[in-house]
């Protein structure tokens, strides 16, 4: 039997043993997957020592995990940064599930103006994503300057899209907003971007618990399109397990069932 795990510190949250579960369940494929406590001190001797067939990476270990690895594909080369792991080789497929989760709910992100909030590792996947998408343009705000200058700088080196830094986002010149920071994930469920809503923007998160965040509830309210980030959480597991097996595992799945059983687990 194969045997996967998503690794990281805390990991007690983790809904990926259940989201593989259900996959491998619905599939009927002779799998485990398991959540294992690693921190950024012991990482290295579980590189070492481990016998999985694959894993996942999760916060703080996406970067820490970089010089450990044999081989990096092209996107975690780009990003700087691996949530999936397969015989040495660090792959990132968080990019992979804020594509297929824009396109599950409708959202053509080809030649549009985009803010991302937040200057993170989570930033970076979902700004790759926009890239490869080929928006028109990206607007950056985050607490800190410096971050936000190092993603748009980050972002001429990788592409022609143009980008910005901004303490606040001209909304009525934006079509997509993104969140890409912790504001509004449990347990602080009351916080949230401080950002002018336009109705007909749309609006994602990249937080799935709570399974709308109290800014999506107010862009809703407001007459925006909402995205919560359990289709992007769903969609990077997929894009893993197509790695791990080596087929296409995303094509074969019925999503309904599997978000069905996730959400019954979130607040």
């Amino acid at each position: 039997m194969k045997q996967f795990a998503v690794i990281g510190d805390p990991i007690a949250h983790s809904l990926s043993p259940l989201l593989h579960q259900e996959i491998n369940g619905q599939l009927g494929l002779e799998a485990e997957f398991e959540k294992i406590h690693i921190t950024s001190e012991n990482l290295q001797s579980f590189m070492v020592s481990n016998k999985l067939n694959g894993f996942n990476v999760t916060i703080p270990l996406k970067q820490f995990i970089l010089p450990f690895l044999n081989e990096l594909d092209e996107s975690a080369e780009a990003i700087g940064a691996v949530n999936c792991v397969h015989h040495g080789k660090g792959f990132n497929t968080d990019w992979i599930g804020f594509t297929k989760a824009m396109e599950l709910n409708g959202v053509d992100l080809t030649g549009k103006d985009c803010a991302i909030i937040g200057a993170g590792g989570v930033a970076r996947a979902v700004t790759y994503a926009l890239v490869q998408s080929e928006v028109k343009f990206i607007s950056i705000v985050n607490r800190t300057l410096e971050k936000a200058n190092q993603l748009k700088q980050w972002i001429r080196k990788i592409s022609n899209v143009n980008a910005e830094t901004l303490e606040h986002i001209h909304s009525s010149k934006v079509h997509i907003i993104i969140n890409c920071t912790p504001l509004g994930m449990w347990p602080e469920t009351q916080s949230m971007p401080e950002i002018n809503i336009q109705r007909n923007q749309v609006l994602a998160d990249t937080i799935y618990n709570p399974l709308e965040t109290k800014w999506l509830k107010t862009g809703k309210d407001m007459g925006a399109k909402t995205v919560g980030g359990l289709d992007m959480f769903i969609a990077q597991g997929l894009a893993s397990a197509d790695i791990w097996f080596g087929e296409k595992i995303s094509e074969k799945i019925q999503l309904e069932p599997i978000k069905k059983v996730l959400k019954s687990e979130l607040c």
